[in-house]
């Protein structure tokens, strides 16, 4: 049973770099062009429609107080 704990120690330590040492294994695999897919045609009318709609709200509030605010105008 000694000998399970002692074995899976080392070979956690194997896996471990030494202090300062480069490791490939600290960062996840990733490449360009997954992070680019997001910027695909679909997502980005989606993010035009969302900001036009933050407009028209925007908009659509100051209009209203404006009109409704008394001495504004």
């Amino acid at each position: 049973m000694a000998n399970d704990v002692d074995q899976q120690s080392e070979d956690h330590t194997d896996s471990v770099p030494d202090p300062g040492a480069p490791s490939n294994q600290e960062h996840p695999h990733t490449s360009f062009s997954r992070e680019d897919d997001r910027w695909d045609l679909k997502n980005q009318l989606r993010d035009w429609l969302i900001l036009l709609a933050m407009m028209v709200i925007y908009l659509t509030w100051t209009g209203i107080v404006y009109f409704f605010e008394p001495g504004i105008r």
